[in-house]
């Protein structure tokens, strides 16, 4: 078995390749509602243990519906969350309308509050802003900018000192509305312990590192208006204040800025966004 192959056979149904994921340790297929997760053992039972973790403490995941191993690799299989994911609902807002529409909006604050409480749960005792450093991909990002590397390092530092009143928790790492359905969250693979909050204003901020010039490989297929994003910042300032911490909206630039760091790296296919994204993070971060 390859798991780059079109179409594979797992007990006695056919599971179609949708994408073979980053490093090319693991692949995602579809057959029906059901989505099969399958590659490497170790990186299989890492997703798996999570996943069972995350479900149990009641994050908008996926339902488990079977796992096992074959032809020498892990699997396991999850209900799918449907066909359409908030970013496609988005863009099909602003071409029909010109913004997003509330009823789509409104699944965006519903599923980000499902998310933002069901981390509260999870809370670990340890600050590891290292892992977190890793998971946002700093250190790649001073290898790929070396003359600012110190800037950014010390900018982080920063980041650290404000977020010294959140706790760690699961963080999905990529929590935009092209990993968001209305029924819940996809693409766990990549997740690690972060401060409260970095999902939750990533979802809102994301967007601000695509450009809407069609001069460039991808562009923004929408954006939030100004009621909006009040709107969310005040949503996700609830969910904080409501667990006895500050509001989040007040350290949106420095969850930003981490974030612009996970948004910038490995860009080298798509070389006018990658020196976009650079553009704007020195200009906001660095000067």
């Amino acid at each position: 078995m390859d798991i780059m192959e079109p179409r594979i056979q797992i007990n006695d149904t056919l599971f179609d390749l949708i994408v073979v994921q980053r490093g090319g340790a693991t692949a995602v297929y579809k057959s029906g509602n059901e989505i099969l997760r399958i590659g490497d053992r170790a990186k299989i039972t890492k997703d798996l243990a999570l996943h069972k973790k995350m479900e149990a403490l009641g994050f908008p995941v996926a339902r488990l519906l079977g796992e096992g191993e074959s032809g020498g690799f892990g699997y396991f299989i999850e209900s799918s969350l449907g066909e359409r994911h908030l970013g496609n609902q988005f863009a099909e807002d602003v071409r029909e309308s010109g913004v997003i529409r509330d009823a789509s909006f409104q699944s965006l604050l519903e599923i980000a509050a499902r998310f933002g409480r069901a981390q509260l749960k999870s809370i670990v005792p340890a600050h590891n802003f290292e892992e977190f450093a890793h998971g946002i991909h700093l250190d790649i990002l001073c290898e790929e900018l070396p003359d600012y590397a110190a800037a950014i390092q010390s900018r982080f530092r920063r980041c650290i000192e404000r977020f010294a009143p959140f706790p760690f928790v699961i963080t999905h790492g990529d929590f935009n509305p092209n990993n968001l359905y209305p029924e819940g969250v996809i693409d766990l693979e990549d997740s690690f312990y972060g401060p409260f909050g970095f999902d939750l204003v990533t979802a809102l901020v994301h967007i601000n590192y695509s450009p809407d010039s069609p001069e460039y490989e991808y562009v923004a297929r929408y954006r939030f208006t100004p009621a909006q994003s009040r709107e969310y910042l005040e949503v996700i300032d609830s969910i904080a204040t409501g667990a006895h911490l500050p509001r989040l909206s007040e350290f949106k630039d420095d969850f930003e800025f981490c974030r612009a760091a996970w948004s910038l790296v490995r860009m080298h296919k798509w070389p006018k966004l990658r020196q976009f994204r650079y553009d704007l993070f020195m200009q906001k971060f660095l000067v």
